[in-house]
């Protein structure tokens, strides 16, 4: 007998399959952002799988949301680091 509920994967690839179409309607600036959430979103799919009380396309706009807080933290210590950087040194 073959397997009668999709996997986590299979589910995360038919949503971003069915946002592809969505994708074409966008500019070229705004399918590129959205293909780096796509993208964030395949390589969890390990986490995604173990999200089965959450719809699919709600735990996928989760792991967006993550990757984009991730990198707003690491673009603020750079800059902060910068700042440091920058600021005259105190005898």
């Amino acid at each position: 007998m073959g397997r009668s509920i999709a996997s986590a994967a299979q589910l995360i690839r038919k949503q971003v399959a069915q946002a592809r179409l969505l994708r074409g309607a966008l500019s070229r600036s705004d399918q590129l952002i959205l293909d780096d959430f796509f993208e964030s979103t395949i390589r969890h799919q390990a986490p995604l799988a173990n999200a089965a009380s959450l719809l699919p396309l709600e735990a996928m706009l989760l792991v967006m949301q993550l990757e984009e807080r991730k990198r707003a933290v690491r673009l603020l210590a750079e800059l902060r680091a910068d700042i440091r950087a920058l600021r005259p040194k105190q005898p």
